[in-house]
């Protein structure tokens, strides 16, 4: 009989009821189910004090202290009355739960439930504009001890380019195309760095981590948040409204409703401005990276040449509308 090393792990939702219940006073389990196998492993909780989302880090992803950065920028930001989904305080006064997994070491969770869903909506972006501008400044002043990573050149060029180039060595143009294209991405964005506004970023603005209830919103999934450029975490949401149409769309009223609404409450630089395009077309390789970089989790069937295809068209499109040559 073969024993062979485990890349991922599923822990078990029957497993866990009965631990949550030892580890934090939330009352009794009604529901412990398995939501989603995402950059982290997502749990749905209810119990009768209410809901809440248990996520479980994956092996090899976040380090204890990055996790626990994560932890106190949410702490703080609920000190500062940002709507955030909160982590949840254990019955020993800490948040972390370390989980020896077959494939290793894993962090867990607990976080309040954000009620609501997703808006697509002119209002729903004016608010959100707002919202992510007021929690911009909120962590100004955060401070933490614990290292996390930057969100970086290296992070967002060098490292996805990496591990794209294997799985595109058959179409050695379309790399070489990508090859020349982070390097004029990443000399665009160094020759106006000292410009840009640098500070902690959620990381993944895109629209999706953010739920709208009757007239107000609460933000969560913090996991890409770290240190890095504004103009690159705003510009996530535009990108989320462009991805994938043709340019005759890039012009998104959306994305010009929530500019509009943060720039009332936190003005951004001509060189913030002129950075957006730029980062936009860097979160596309961004996360052709990710994906990649994670096919021994997810698997990799799915990015097959019309994965390549789709993804280097709208960079070419976008670059091409934009004048990023």
């Amino acid at each position: 009989m073969l024993k062979l090393p485990v890349n991922h792990s599923v822990i078990s939702s029957e497993a866990l009821g009965p631990v949550l219940i030892d580890l934090y006073e939330i009352g009794n389990i009604i529901e412990c189910r398995f939501l989603m196998n995402g950059l982290n492993d997502t749990y749905l909780l209810k119990t009768s004090s209410g809901k809440y989302i248990l996520r479980i880090y994956k092996a090899n992803w976040r380090n204890k202290a990055e996790v626990l950065f994560e932890v106190e920028l949410l702490n703080h930001l609920i000190m500062k009355e940002i709507p955030v989904a909160s982590p949840l305080i254990k019955r020993d006064g800490g948040y972390l739960t370390e989980i020896v997994a077959s494939e290793g070491q894993r962090f867990a969770v607990l976080f309040t439930f954000a009620e609501g869903g997703y808006s697509d909506t002119k209002e729903g972006c004016d608010l959100y504009g707002e919202q992510v501008a007021r929690m911009h400044l909120a962590m100004d002043d955060f401070k933490s001890d614990q290292l996390r990573f930057s969100i970086d050149l290296n992070h967002l060029l060098d490292q996805p380019i990496q591990s794209i180039r294997n799985s595109l060595a058959h179409r050695p143009e379309d790399m070489d195309y990508l090859d020349s294209l982070s390097k004029l991405l990443w000399n665009r964005v160094d020759e106006i760095s000292s410009e840009l506004e640098w500070g902690v970023c959620h990381g993944d603005l895109h629209g999706y981590n953010v739920h709208f209830h009757e007239n107000s919103l609460t933000h969560f999934d913090f996991d890409c948040g770290g240190y890095g450029w504004r103009a690159y975490d705003i510009s996530v949401f535009l990108w989320s409204k462009v991805r994938g149409k043709q340019k005759e769309h890039f012009n998104n009223e959306l994305w010009s409703t929530f500019l509009e609404s943060y720039q009332k409450n936190k003005v951004l630089s001509e060189y913030d401005l002129k950075a957006i395009p730029l980062f936009v077309a860097i979160r596309e390789i961004w996360l052709m990276g990710l994906h990649i970089g994670s096919s021994h989790i997810w698997g990799g069937g799915w990015q097959n040449d019309h994965y390549f295809d789709t993804n280097l068209l709208f960079l070419r499109n976008w670059c091409e509308f934009h004048s990023i040559n």
